[in-house]
């Protein structure tokens, strides 16, 4: 079931129901959980259920499954698996026969994406991101013709580093910048990439709590094609013929394939070498 993100008033009187007449609650964390739980004025039996021991619980869901009992799967702040734990624990339930009955709530990105300003009708969530740079910039490689609204969550001390990322991958694009939703001191920023970046430098000592970026989606013209197999070399030789410079075709090629500066210099360089080759070598005729 899905908690608050931050302000109890946002909590369902159906929440504290189900809470209460449940049998086991499976908590992420049972120290966070208990304040929301002497907030309500429930008592209930609870166990962790995190990353690092999901796995380990779901003998328990067996058990319970075979009293039949009703086991309450929660995390430390809105809609479990969303990601958060409990992936496993619902696999195993289904699997145990066990019926499965969502309770509604709030979820930090949804809240985040409907304040952003940006697109709501299409967009692709993508949680957290790699935390080292190559596997980074691969993922953001992979979503940079995505035409949808994109987003992720951010930890603080990474905020930096991946909004520069961003940028050098994705280009100049509008986004949104939104932390401690429903809190006293709740932030949505809303701007370009690099204007979020500088505004966030001057404040670096005050950057806290996780953070939702929201970024636009690819728009149609700035597209990056993909070269297909045998399609680059044709075009490389057609440019060639045409009487441009390696260093022009690089340009253009790098503005229109996803492809590396330096692997479209060294493929154009070969294929001018080897022209040069065939026309010293082979005569033309009238």
């Amino acid at each position: 079931m899905a908690t608050p993100i931050g302000n109890l008033g946002d909590i369902a009187p159906r929440v504290k129901e189900t809470l209460a007449e449940v049998d086991l609650i499976l908590a992420e964390d049972t120290r966070v959980t208990i304040k929301l739980l002497n907030h309500l004025g429930v008592k209930k039996r609870m166990l962790s259920c995190h990353n690092f021991n999901e796995k380990s619980r779901l003998q328990i869901i067996s058990q319970c499954s075979h009293l039949n009992q009703k086991v309450a799967l929660v995390s430390d702040a809105g809609t479990p698996l969303v990601s958060d734990p409990g992936s496993e624990i619902i696999r195993q339930s289904i699997e145990s026969g066990m019926r499965i009955i969502p309770i509604p709530g709030p979820s930090a990105f949804l809240l985040a994406l409907v304040a952003s300003g940006l697109p709501c009708d299409r967009f692709v969530f993508e949680g957290f991101l790699p935390n080292k740079t190559g596997l980074l910039k691969q993922r953001l490689e992979e979503l940079r013709n995505e035409q949808r609204t994109i987003i992720f969550y951010e930890a603080p001390h990474r905020l930096l580093k991946t909004l520069a990322v961003i940028k050098d991958v994705l280009g100049e694009r509008k986004m949104c910048l939104a932390r401690e939703l429903t809190k006293l001191h709740e932030e949505i920023i809303r701007s370009n990439v690099s204007e979020i970046i500088a505004g966030i430098e001057t404040k670096s000592s005050q950057i806290r709590g996780e953070y939702v970026l929201v970024i636009e989606g690819c728009k149609k013209d700035d597209l990056v094609i993909s070269a297909q197999e045998n399609e680059l070399p044709a075009k490389i030789t057609q440019m060639l013929k045409s009487g441009l410079s390696v260093k022009t075709i690089v340009q253009e090629i790098t503005k229109t394939y996803k492809m590396k500066r330096s692997e479209v210099y060294q493929l154009a360089l070969q294929m001018q070498r080897e022209r040069a080759e065939k026309t010293d070598t082979v005569p033309t005729t009238k």
